[in-house]
């Protein structure tokens, strides 16, 4: 038996005498409804493959009542979706969706996992952030979420230029370095 005739119930002569039958007429059918020859037969192929595939599980449960019913339904379903996937297309290619309509289109949230990671992120600085001394930490936050001038801080806190400069730079130091053993 020839793996054609054993993965489809129709033997390699009946099936070439139906897509004999059929073919032309599908072909004319879907022609009329994508204006393309090209486009006819690719969607006339496509339809050939899932009869076939439909055939093949409908075995068992018994046949197809009207064949030419059933092959013109799926090419009339698959001519739909085409004619669908061109109109798209045509509308994107003609620009027809302004740079707004489009960015609406995905998400501006974050992916979970990226939220995720940006949390474990936040709660690991907030530690490392209770672990520095308090006028570090004090120095630190006035300057990075407050945005506080160096001036600013050292005029607030009654302390040196130099002073907040060091205390940032160590505050930041340790942070970073309170982040690299979490990692690891």
């Amino acid at each position: 038996m020839t793996r054609a005739a054993h993965e489809f119930p129709l033997a390699d002569d009946a099936l070439s005498r139906i897509i004999r039958e059929h073919h032309a007429p599908l072909v004319t059918h879907v022609q009329g409804r994508v204006r393309s020859p090209g486009d006819a037969e690719d969607i006339v192929q496509e339809t050939w493959i899932r009869a076939m595939a439909r055939i093949a599980e409908e075995e068992e449960q018994g046949a197809i009542r009207n064949l030419r019913a059933f092959l013109y339904r799926i090419a009339g379903n698959l001519s739909i979706d085409h004619l669908r996937r061109r109109k798209v297309r045509a509308h994107l290619e003609a620009g027809s969706i302004d740079d707004e309509e489009a960015l609406q289109v995905a998400s501006q949230a974050p992916l979970a996992d990226a939220a995720l990671i940006a949390a474990e992120q936040q709660r690991a600085f907030e530690a490392a952030l209770r672990g520095l001394p308090a006028r570090a930490r004090k120095v630190l936050l006035l300057s990075r979420v407050e945005g506080w001038t160096y001036p600013r801080i050292a005029e607030a806190l009654g302390i040196s230029l130099r002073t907040v400069s060091n205390d940032i730079e160590r505050a930041l130091a340790l942070c970073l370095s309170q982040l690299i053993e979490r990692e690891d």
